[in-house]
């Protein structure tokens, strides 16, 4: 599962092959704590996990900002983890890591995976852009367990959405959906 967070960019964007998607230690650790703590066990209930947006380098990142840029926060996403800008500051303020998913079987029904994310799982933050969508998940030293469902637009950009933590977050899903 390590292996399919750090290397996600190679189905999607084929023109950075043969870079390298590095981290530090530190990235190293969340996002083994992304995959213990989240995506195995999805993998275990649910089957198969498709990254669609995995660990985000600072060169990573530069290139995407570059190509494809589209709604990204990289100083909130915790797609970056602990990695460096060149200035030597962290590219995300918040702990942890983060990645986006699909599950083999479920490509149409993720509220599903998100509602035994919000039941079962110690995460930090949770993005639901709907049932078809890939949903975005992360683990941190907060676990805030805050689900924000975001919607898009009439012009097809997202919009803020609301979120909600605890028995809220639940209840914020069910009625997204």
């Amino acid at each position: 599962m390590h292996n399919k967070i750090i290397n996600w960019y190679q189905h999607k964007h084929i023109d950075y092959q043969g870079k390298n998607n590095l981290f530090q230690r530190e990235s190293q650790l969340a996002v083994q704590q992304l995959c213990e703590s989240l995506l195995e066990p999805i993998e275990k209930q649910f089957g198969s996990v498709t990254i669609t947006y995995g660990f985000t380098s600072f060169e990573l990142l530069k290139y995407i900002k570059k190509n494809s840029p589209g709604d990204m926060s990289p100083q909130l996403d915790q797609h970056a983890a602990y990695e460096l800008n060149s200035l030597k500051n962290r590219i995300c303020q918040r702990d942890g890591a983060a990645c986006d998913i699909l599950v083999a079987g479920y490509e149409n029904q993720m509220h599903l995976i998100a509602e035994f994310v919000i039941n079962e799982l110690p995460f930090d933050r949770c993005y639901f852009y709907g049932s078809e969508s890939p949903l975005h998940i992360s683990f941190g030293p907060d676990n805030k367990r805050y689900l924000h469902v975001k919607q898009r637009a009439k012009n097809g950009r997202r919009n803020i959405g609301r979120g909600a933590t605890g028995k809220k977050a639940l209840v914020l899903l069910q009625n997204s959906i």
